[in-house]
């Protein structure tokens, strides 16, 4: 049973990471928050905040070496949460990946309304420590695939598809 979940945390450490503005937050100790719909903020830009915060979630926790983190149940549900639940079984990692999250597949009269954000993440900098590190010069990448659904007024990833290496 740990080796699979040490194939979790390898798949899932295959590439996620907050962005810059993310990382120095959750450094601050106030992650950014999956904020209600609004004028402000196009549906795509909130499902996509709401797939950062949850990777960012993923990636800290990962750094820490925890086994859960408390902000997941906010950015995340269904399929999602416990995929990225299983991702951290205690396994640390150092670095971080770079992501670039994009909203591709719209569906705003769907009940719930839903947006597909895929990213396709270099994971060459966020490696499981005592691993060596990759070969920056090789492609590390994996296309993730997340349906993020509007729930209440906010936007949470209800699945979590992670492809294969070097795909994307």
């Amino acid at each position: 049973m740990r080796a699979v979940a040490w194939v979790a945390v390898v798949v899932a450490l295959a590439g996620c990471a907050p962005t810059e503005g993310e990382h120095e937050q959750a450094e601050a100790g106030t992650p950014p928050l999956a904020a209600p719909s609004t004028p402000e903020h196009s549906p795509e830009e909130e499902a996509v905040e709401a797939y950062l915060g949850m990777m960012g979630a993923v990636v800290e926790a990962s750094l820490e070496g925890d086994e859960d983190h408390p902000d997941l149940e906010r950015y995340a549900r269904g399929r999602a949460l416990e995929l990225t639940t299983a991702m951290l079984d205690g396994a640390k990692a150092m670095g971080e990946p770079v992501l670039r999250p994009e909203a591709t597949d719209v569906d705003l009269e769907a009940d719930p309304a839903s947006i597909v954000v895929e990213d396709c993440m270099d994971n060459t900098e966020w490696v499981l420590e005592g691993h060596a590190p990759r070969d920056e010069s090789e492609k590390n990448t994996r296309l993730y695939r997340a349906t993020v659904i509007e729930v209440e007024q906010q936007w949470q990833v209800e699945d979590l598809w992670a492809g294969e290496p070097n795909a994307c």
